[in-house]
This record gives C-alpha cells, sequence and structure tokens, in this order.
C-alpha cells in the first residue's frame, strides 16, 4: 500500500472492529440491522459522514527526497465520524454492550504507529480516536436520514486520515538573479 491509499478509509473501519473483536460487530446501515433467536447481542459500526479536516488545509507542496525536482500536492486530511449503535434481545443487554465499545475506544483513544495495523502504518503517524458530543437533536436527525426511528447510539470522530494527491509538479532550483534598481531623480 503506498501512503494514503485510497483504501485507507476501509483500512479505518477494519482496524476499529477489530478493536472490537471480541463483540459481533456490523457494518452496514443501522436501518437494515435485526436480531435472530432469543438471546441476541451486537454492535453496529457505521461511518455516517466523512469531512476534510479544517486544520490541514493550505499546507505546502511537499519535496520528495527520492526525486528533488518534483513536489507533489499535499495529501487529503480527513475525519471519519462513526455511529456506535448497540441492539440485543433486551435494553440491558444493549446497554452492556455499548458500554464495553466505549471503554475499548477511550481505552485507545490515541492509537500510535508503532500500534496501527501494517496496512495503515505507511500513511498515518498515528489515529486520534474521540467520543463527539452530539446533543439528542443532533443524533435524531442521522436517524431521521436514515429514515429509521432512533435508537439509543453514540459517535465517534477518527482523525486524521491521510490520502496523498496524485497531482505532481516539476521545479527548477534558482539558477540566475537579477536586481534591477531604478534612479529616482
Amino acid at each position: 500500500m503506498a501512503l494514503g491509499d485510497t483504501t485507507i478509509i476501509a483500512d479505518v473501519t477494519e482496524m476499529l472492529t477489530t478493536l472490537l473483536s471480541d463483540l459481533d460487530v456490523t457494518l452496514e446501515s443501522p436501518a437494515q440491522l435485526t436480531g435472530s433467536g432469543n438471546e441476541w447481542a451486537k454492535i453496529n459500526l457505521y461511518l455516517y459522514q466523512v469531512l476534510e479536516n479544517p486544520h490541514s488545509k493550505n499546507q505546502a507542496w511537499v519535496t520528495s527526497d527520492s526525486s528533488p525536482g518534483q513536489q507533489s500536492s499535499p495529501p487529503l486530511a480527513l475525519d471519519l465520524y462513526y455511529l456506535l449503535t448497540p441492539y440485543a434481545s433486551d435494553a440491558k443487554s444493549a446497554h452492556s454492550v455499548l458500554g464495553h465499545a466505549m471503554r475499548v475506544f477511550h481505552d485507545t483513544g490515541i492509537i500510535e504507529k508503532n500500534q496501527l495495523p501494517p496496512a495503515l502504518r505507511l500513511a498515518v503517524e498515528q489515529l486520534s480516536l474521540s467520543l463527539c458530543d452530539l446533543k439528542l437533536e443532533e443524533l435524531t436527525r442521522i436517524w431521521n436520514s436514515l429514515q429509521t426511528p432512533y435508537r439509543l447510539s453514540v459517535a465517534y470522530q477518527v482523525k486524521i486520515v491521510l490520502i496523498q494527491s496524485e497531482i505532481q509538479r516539476t521545479v527548477k532550483r534558482v539558477e540566475e538573479k537579477k536586481t534591477l534598481y531604478t534612479g529616482h531623480k
């Protein structure tokens, strides 16, 4: 995988799924999730929004060490927003599943490069995983957009995910400098 390959969003989702490996994790739309049998408990991890990170805009072009005359456009820096929703045969089990998932995400709030899966190590130095402070009205809007009644859920933000640009330019060194002075009379 090259730096910031376009599969990086899927790689981050897979990493979060791996963090929750002791739970039954689903990735489909929460509007489509149902249970089966007498006892079941699932946690749904749904990527509901991807935004450009505002603090990473207007970065300088990057000069390649391997090609001194080439510069690359700065990478696209993204913040990923996930909805975490428990599904269980009863409310107590759903609350337990949600509490467990939230503890796992809290305990791994900063994921350093050496802790990242190999697919992500080339692209990012670290990932930050934080609970979003969404009010009930904001969560209800998300559920309304899914055309599904509201369910207990929390939102998490993962940042910064980088996708390398393919835009490059050739630059030349300054070889000669001319200084022209005009006199005032």
